[in-house]
């Protein structure tokens, strides 16, 4: 009776021991998200030389529980006699919290591999990483205005179509602003939105580039009430570490910028950057806003 007794304990340790292991995998599994959209076009690219991946578009149906992106993606943009022609993707389905961590980036580039197979993974102006303001590809010109802006050389102009440049010039304040951003440890792994809010969902750039997504009222509409629960509750929204032991879930070990902005909802956040083409003076800048606005 005994023995019996001993051997029913022993049996309930170890079934006990066994749960709470099983508990403890789960616990584990559930602090990791599965790779992005993004995440796999980069696996899935990671023999390309060079590309861009660009927001091109995004819709919701919420009570389905369904959030689409479109993707534009440029392969071989440094290389004028090989560079595909940019193609958008089919509508791609992401998960909520990708979708809410992107909704104010809307035309901005999120993720692209330069000439030095670096991958770059914080939302930023297309081109900004490692074509405007490389002077292999062009330089630096003056407007009537004498405002300085950036023009590719005749045989690289492509690639102003190719990462919309062609309605909007970037100009060499912006550029410089750009790399005071990313070299202030502050806002390094943030989105970039321009230093007068014009790149991003809701940029004077973006909109003329996709004026489509705006005239799409019902959407808005559906956005504007997605957009107000993400900021109410940001750390609903936030998603955790992938499993392959960084932030992008690439596995890759040359990344660079890693990581985007741990909300979607800084429409309000304000800073002061010093510009590194010499200037002292600093500006304030609002990030995001309000769709339709």
């Amino acid at each position: 009776m005994k023995n019996l007794f001993l051997k029913t304990l022993c049996l309930c340790l170890v079934a006990s021991m066994w749960a709470c292991g099983g508990e403890k995998k789960t616990e584990e599994k559930k602090k990791y998200a599965e790779p992005s959209a993004v995440d796999r076009m980069v696996r899935d690219m990671d023999k390309e030389k060079t590309y861009t991946i660009v927001l091109h578009d995004m819709q919701m149906d919420e009570a389905k529980n369904l959030y689409q992106h479109k993707y534009k993606v440029t392969k071989n943009l440094q290389d004028s006699a090989s560079a595909k022609k940019s193609e958008i993707t089919d509508w791609v389905k992401v998960d909520e919290k990708f979708f809410a961590q992107n909704l104010n980036n809307m035309g901005l580039e999120l993720a692209s591999k330069d000439e030095d197979g670096k991958i770059h993974k914080t939302p930023a102006p297309p081109g900004f990483n490692g074509y405007v303001g490389n002077e292999k590809y062009g330089n630096w010109k003056q407007d009537n205005n004498g405002n300085s802006f950036w023009e590719f050389y005749g045989k690289y102009m492509f690639m102003s179509s190719m990462i919309n440049m062609m309605t909007t010039p970037v100009y060499r304040t912006t550029y410089y602003d750009y790399g005071a951003y990313r070299n202030n440890p502050a806002t390094m792994n943030r989105p970039y939105y321009g230093n007068s809010g014009q790149y991003g969902t809701n940029g004077t750039h973006t909109r003329s580039t996709n004026p489509s997504f705006y005239e799409r009222k019902q959407q808005q509409s559906q956005m504007s009430s997605f957009r107000q629960k993400v900021e109410s509750n940001p750390a609903r929204y936030t998603r955790s570490s992938t499993s392959s032991g960084n932030s992008n879930g690439t596995g890759s070990s040359r990344l660079s910028n890693t990581g985007t902005s741990g909300s979607s909802s800084s429409s309000q956040t304000t800073r002061s950057s010093s510009r590194s083409s010499g200037s002292s003076s600093s500006s304030t800048r609002s990030r995001g806003g309000s769709f339709g606005k």
